[in-house]
């Protein structure tokens, strides 16, 4: 392809020109999480509850946040909301915006859809670069997810290009982006088709390929790997982290989690890495917990297991495991315990595809084909009806050993995934310490790596507010030199 046939490459200028100091601190509400809104108590004459902007705004600057991303989907006042009143109270406390659209993919004329423009993206595009005249502090907006189901059948090229016009003739600084999850955010592919439109992707960061809302040691290595390809085609990024639960995520993310995850990211804008981040799905509504988050048996804790529907290799594996001590005098060595499995209904694993192990120093002492293993969602006690078994040969001549509860891979499999519980350990002839997984501390946690990881899970009452405490402190920390 010749230069001159080259889609022309459009770009705002002012966008990365007009980032905070240290980049972009923000956060995005959003309607498949949890209380992402703070909404006012009564419906207007209108008949819809309204954002409560005033509320917002000072959650955002109480967090440290410099940024918000305003969805425009889950109530058909949301965009006068935001013209009328946010952007107003926006650009008075210098909290700079990015208003999120939702695609074809995403829009119900019965229910949730980005009003009053819905699909007529043409529209979608003049109305914000209007606004963005008015009010400076929106820089730039955003499409969900331009790649995903019949989505690339609306947004072609040609439609791009109208929609980059019609904003520029506008306002040429108006910054332009897409989801792009990690498969599409590091394809060249994707770059070649949708970089000349777009000044950037909003990165969900999901462990890499692995799906899931629990590890956070990838954080730079996703950001190294994804800048590889994007600045090939001079596409910038803003790293997004789930703050609150993840719909095909097989666990919800911690305060842990979300403090980790964010500062790595605050830290990487600050050295010029990214745009900045985006804390996705914080629960602001000042409600507890959701309650099926508790997924023990007794207590709070449990020992969990899980598998994404990643694509898994033969052989991967998690384990728990836990120092043991043995009575030699014992007459038996028994050992109950209790486990479930919860599955997406849409990918459940078959037989032949997960194994559940119990060790004794690395020896198996039970084991069972997680298809066969247990009811769905029921507490069962070891093989259904089972109870205890005996572990005397694994035990016979020690005083101490290592028990660890294992789920491996049996063959190459993908879109398949598994929550494997395990909880209220009973034992004759030895002990353990934490017998009811209450303590993380007490369980040591060992993996293959990638979409198969072991936790101690412990259901915390009040985890949304210690996630916006965490995402607060990662905001306003101050990123190495």
């Amino acid at each position: 392809m010749s230069q001159d046939q080259l889609p022309r490459r459009y770009r705002a200028p002012g966008f990365k020109a007009g980032l905070p100091p240290g980049g972009i601190k923000s956060a995005l509400p959003g309607g498949n999480t949890v209380g992402g809104w703070i909404r006012e108590a009564e419906p207007r004459k209108d008949g819809y509850r309204h954002v409560d902007t005033p509320a917002m705004i000072e959650l955002l600057q109480r967090i440290g946040a410099n940024h918000y991303f305003f969805g425009i989907w889950d109530s058909p006042t949301d965009f006068d909301d935001l013209r009328l009143e946010f952007a107003p109270a926006a650009q008075a406390a210098g909290i700079q915006l990015l208003p999120y659209i939702v695609p074809p993919t995403e829009t119900y004329s019965w229910g949730r859809a980005s009003r009053p423009y819905v699909m007529d993206y043409l529209a979608w595009a003049k109305a914000l670069a209007e606004l963005s005249l008015e009010y400076p502090v929106l820089t730039g907006w955003a499409i969900d997810d331009f790649d995903c189901g019949d989505n690339p059948a609306v947004f072609t090229p040609e439609y791009l290009a109208e929609i980059r016009e019609a904003q520029f003739a506008i306002n040429p600084d108006l910054g332009f982006f897409t989801c792009a999850y990690h498969g599409s955010a590091t394809s060249d592919e994707f770059m070649i088709k949708y970089g000349p439109y777009i000044d950037g992707i909003i990165y969900p960061y999901l462990d890499g390929p692995n799906i899931n809302t629990i590890v956070t040691d990838r954080v730079r290595q996703d950001i190294t790997e994804i800048n590889e390809v994007a600045r090939r085609h001079d596409v910038g990024l803003i790293f997004l982290v789930y703050t609150g639960r993840f719909l095909d995520g097989v666990l919800a993310p911690t305060a842990e989690y979300a403090g980790s995850c964010v500062s790595q990211a605050v830290q990487a804008a600050a050295e010029g890495e990214t745009f900045g981040v985006v804390s996705y799905g914080l629960q602001v509504d000042g409600a507890p917990t959701v309650a099926n988050e508790r997924r023990s048996m007794y207590g709070d804790g449990r020992g969990a297991l899980v598998a994404s529907h990643a694509r898994i290799k033969a052989g991967d594996y998690a384990e728990l495991s836990t120092k043991i001590t043995i009575d030699p005098g014992s007459p038996r060595y028994e050992l109950s315990f209790w486990h479930s499995r919860a599955l997406q209904l849409w990918r459940i694993p078959q037989r032949g595809d997960f194994r559940i192990l119990v060790l004794v120093d690395g020896a198996q002492v039970w084991a069972a084909d997680v298809h066969d293993a247990t009811w769905q969602q029921l507490w069962v006690q070891g093989l259904d009806p089972q109870g205890q078994f005996d572990v005397s040969s694994a035990m016979i001549g020690k005083t101490e050993a290592t028990l660890s509860f294992r789920l491996t891979a049996l063959r190459d499999i993908s879109g398949r995934s598994v929550d494997v519980g395990v909880d209220h350990l009973e034992t004759i002839g030895f002990s353990l310490a934490d017998p009811g997984f209450e303590d993380p501390a007490a369980w040591q946690v060992r993996s293959s790596g990638g979409p198969i990881v072991g936790l101690v899970d412990v259901f915390v009452p009040d985890r949304p507010a210690q996630i916006i405490e965490a995402v607060g402190a990662a905001y306003r920390q101050q990123p190495q030199s």
